[in-house]
């Protein structure tokens, strides 16, 4: 096998924890000074250990040539499908130690965030020393900068920035608990500091990229902006200059938004954003067309290989031309239009400056009905998976001054869907029997818990306690050991002799629940197998804000109970953790707060006579929402004013388009054009001129306090409110105008009802008695194609053509047998469209006898207007085939009627 060498050096690292989930890294990522992989390198570390529950290797090492400087970025990807650098939680940059500081907005540029991003250690050095202190500054300075980078241009970050305070607060006690060699002191503070960076730095980075995706989603509105600008301002008939106008307005208004929007000041490359909107824009345009038209040929090609012919008016092609329509009557009205935009670009500025999408941390408390067994906490996984070491470390160094932290472990057995049978017997008489599972517990145990009030015979355990056991009474009597034997008895397990220290009172154990209300013996895995599966693949940022569900647990007969670290040496795993605290510490829960905000666990807190399920997750909400109604109803009463006014200033146009063959859903359309019209130029506008002036008031300090929010979520809020005000003010005056269009007839067409299973009616329908011969010889041609291999809305049989001459005027029929749609409802029926004479002005009608063969009434007269509709809709294509196609028709139709039947009367 070909291997690949290079002279390199190595460079180790250290504690690559996670500090929102306390356990190992899933991915890490190297990187050279210009922020892409080096060279030549190597990484040497385990990846995806967040699951594992044993034990875990939380170092690495990196080879790279020498004289390479390398930096280390690490993260937790196994939810959200996140990548090392999207989701960084831990990053070795080697920052300058210089931006330590409280840095001025006004100097902070683009160089200083390329200082902030450090340049990397040189891999001679070996190794990275103190790796949590020094993560936890690089984090800092990079977000201090950015921070500092926003404030300047006027995005304000508060609850954040307060947090991102703590942090520093924490790296300055770090720094001076390490320089007095208080090694426990340096751990608590150095991972408080750690745990609060890990969770704002994802925070800031996305309010610079929301900012960016605001000024694509602006970039999107401004295509129809500009459009319709140049349609209502120039209206130049020739398309060159109308494209020139186009182009023009677009690119004012980026020059506008380039200098005024602070994205394009966080982005290290500005035009990069026009550019790629360019570029995405015209490739949408390209696949467009090149769609349309290849489904316009790919109908033409159908219609002539069988005969069938398709028009239609497309709603594409409808609105746009109710757009234009639109906009020639706002430029008719300039001074109203003026007013109502002015309106609804006020109402933009005031959405933006009175509202914002805050990003928060929300503490969410479940209560459980449980009796807390202790004062304090505990930290369990929420599926009863092992947990990493790691937690209890970081438990420890959070709460391990002022409380008792107490961890557990059990022994089960390896495949989680299994039950274990763990043989043990009594050395004195040979009694042999199995538990379950086995509980590790500490000495200290009894001080949270008070379990050594539960023991009916012997003590609990003690420090230096190892290969000792307590045994429930009633599994102890199984194999013959009783109260007297305690001390003296003694157990085989798994080839080693254990001393038999006590019984417990297997009855009162069994009534012993901790915090979260569950047992102290290990879940019953077999039971609740499908439960810890659905728990433990659920994503953790969903399952914060729901309740802790409820296991079962083993029976205190099935359990044998061990020292701590003897369980652990015996492949247990650490399963829960107890934190006993003073009942009269007034700090706990502020401690508790303090905790939960920089990881994501689940905490059962219990206190006085009630238990609280701690969780916490980032939650976006939308503030001063409330404030907005009565500018909304002031907005939307004036689009109200004005459309109504439009509506019955256009009675006369109303009817024109009625006359000339418009459908009233399309005259209502003219309407709700227009409003497009106004709700596009006003978010646009809007959201300028609010950038515009809120760069004002900060450059000359007016009204402090005043913050616009530019994130992407802010601006939709922004548009959708405003869109959504002038098309709900416009739906009234639309139903209106497209009423007035047909003020006295039905809008939809009416049956007959049938008589028995015939159905007679008029087919609403008219055509010239000289195209009548032609029209049937294309509807046959028509039906033909509708056979047995059609996949459409019926299937047409025996489809024959008749005429009569016995009249002054001949008839000619069209009969077939038709089966509807869904077919397997077995409707089948005969129909025969008979073209008669009206006897004025050589005009012919359609008179249609439908017969039904087979299916129930109900679904026969339901079915059948679909399938007349269809029949309606090639009439009418009839009347826009081109001359030429209908005359190919009419040479057919002496061959077609040749052998036609005489009509029966």
């Amino acid at each position: 096998m070909l291997q690949v060498l290079f002279r390199c050096r190595a460079l180790s690292f250290l504690e690559v924890v996670d500090p929102r989930y306390l356990s190992a890294m899933d991915r890490v990522n190297v990187l050279g000074t210009n922020d892409a992989p080096p060279r030549s390198f190597s990484l040497n570390y385990i990846e995806n250990q967040s699951a594992v529950q044993d034990r875990v290797v939380q170092a690495g090492v990196v080879f790279a040539e020498p004289g390479t400087r390398v930096k280390i970025l690490a993260g937790e990807g196994a939810f959200g499908g996140e990548s090392a650098l999207a989701g960084v939680r831990y990053m070795l940059t080697n920052a300058d130690s210089a931006l330590f500081a409280d840095l001025d907005p006004a100097r902070v540029d683009l160089a200083t965030i390329e200082r902030a991003q450090g340049d990397g250690f040189p891999v001679e050095q070996g190794l990275i020393p103190y790796p949590a202190l020094q993560a936890a500054r690089d984090i800092w300075i990079i977000d201090e900068a950015r921070i500092k980078q926003m404030v300047r241009h006027g995005i304000v970050l508060e609850q954040l920035q307060a947090m991102h305070e703590q942090a520093r607060e924490a790296l300055i006690e770090a720094r001076d608990k390490l320089a007095a060699f208080d090694y426990t002191g340096y751990q608590r503070a150095v991972r408080r500091a750690l745990g609060l960076e890990a969770r704002i730095y994802p925070e800031v980075k996305a309010t610079a990229n929301d900012a960016v995706r605001a000024v694509i989603f602006y970039f999107a509105l401004l295509l129809p902006f500009a459009f319709f600008c140049e349609r209502f301002f120039f209206g130049f008939p020739d398309v060159r200059r109308q494209i020139a106008g186009f182009v023009g307005i677009f690119v004012l208004v980026f020059l506008i938004l380039r200098f005024v929007h602070p994205a394009f000041k966080l982005s290290s490359s500005p035009y990069i954003i026009f550019l790629a909107f360019v570029i995405l824009a015209l490739g949408v345009l390209v696949i467009f067309i090149v769609i349309t038209r290849f489904k316009a040929l790919l109908h033409r090609r159908k219609g002539a290989a069988a005969g069938v012919h398709e028009t239609d008016v497309g709603r594409i092609a409808a609105g746009f031309a109710a757009v234009l329509l639109g906009i020639s009557n706002l430029s008719k009205r300039r001074l109203r239009t003026a007013l109502t935009a002015a309106t609804l670009t006020f109402l933009t500025f005031t959405v933006n400056s009175f509202t914002s999408v805050k990003s928060s941390l929300d503490f969410y408390r479940l209560p459980r009905d449980t009796p807390p067994l202790y004062e304090g906490g505990l930290i369990r996984d929420r599926a009863w998976r092992g947990m990493q070491d790691s937690i209890l470390d970081y438990v420890q160094s959070a709460f391990g001054d002022r409380a008792l932290v107490v961890p557990r472990a059990w022994y089960l057995s390896p495949v989680e869907s299994e039950r274990a049978y763990i043989d043990f017997a009594a050395t004195a008489t040979g009694a042999a029997s199995f538990a379950h599972g086995l509980v590790g517990l500490q000495p200290a145990e009894a001080e949270v818990t008070g379990l050594d009030a539960h023991i009916s015979a012997g003590r609990f355990f003690a420090a230096g306690d190892d290969k000792t056991v307590i045994l429930p009474d009633s599994l102890a009597a199984l194999v013959g050991i009783g109260p007297e034997d305690v001390g003296t008895a003694s157990i085989a397990l798994y080839g080693e002799e254990y001393q038999v220290i006590g019984l417990f009172d297997s009855a009162a154990l069994k009534e012993v629940v901790d915090l979260d209300g569950e047992r102290l013996t290990p879940v019953d895995t077999v039971k609740d197998a499908g439960l810890i599966t659905r728990e433990s693949t659920e994503d953790p940022r969903a399952l914060a804000a729901t309740a802790v569900e409820t296991f079962n647990h083993l029976e205190v007969i099935n359990t044998l109970f061990l020292p701590y670290e003897r369980v652990r040496a015996m492949d247990g795993r650490l399963r829960s953790i107890a934190i006993a605290a003073d009942a009269d510490d007034p700090e706990f829960i502020q401690r508790v707060e303090s905790f939960m905000s920089r990881v994501a666990l689940t905490l059962f807190v219990g206190q006085g006579d009630r238990v609280v399920a701690y969780s916490s997750i980032g939650s976006t909400e939308i503030s001063g929402a409330g404030q907005l109604l009565v500018p909304v109803i002031i907005a939307a009463l004036i689009v109200l004013n004005t459309m109504m006014g439009a509506v019955y200033e256009r009675v006369r146009e109303i009817g024109i388009y009625s006359v000339v063959g418009l459908a009233p859903s399309h005259i209502g359309l003219l309407f709700l054009a227009e409003s497009t019209v106004f709700a596009t130029f006003g978010a646009v506008v809007g959201y300028a001129l609010g950038q515009i002036a809120h760069l004002s008031m900060l450059q000359y300090g007016l009204l402090a306090g005043l913050t616009l929010n530019y994130s992407s979520l802010s601006a939709v809020w922004a548009t959708v409110v405003v869109i959504g005000t002038v098309y709900l003010s416009t739906l009234y005056p639309a139903r209106m105008a497209a009423n007035m269009a047909v003020p006295d007839v039905t809008r939809q067409w009416q049956f007959p009802p049938p008589v028995g299973d015939h159905w007679r009616f008029d087919f609403p329908f008219t055509v010239g008695g000289a195209e009548v011969p032609s029209m049937y010889v294309y509807l046959k041609s028509v039906f033909a194609a509708y056979g047995e291999g059609s996949i459409g809305d019926f299937i047409a049989r025996d489809v024959e053509l008749s005429v009569t001459t016995d009249g002054p005027e001949p008839s000619y029929a069209i009969a077939m047998r038709t089966w509807l749609a869904p077919y397997d409802l077995g409707i089948s029926q005969q129909v025969r469209l008979l073209a008669t004479p009206t006897g004025e002005h050589h005009i012919y009608k359609i008179e249609t006898h439908i017969e039904r063969l087979s299916g129930d009434v109900a679904s026969w007269q339901r079915m059948n207007r679909k399938f007349l509709n269809v029949l309606r809709k090639r009439f009418l294509v009839w009347r826009t085939l081109a001359p030429g196609i209908r005359q190919g028709y009419q040479d057919e139709v002496e061959k077609a009627f040749a052998g036609a039947e005489p009509l029966a009367v």
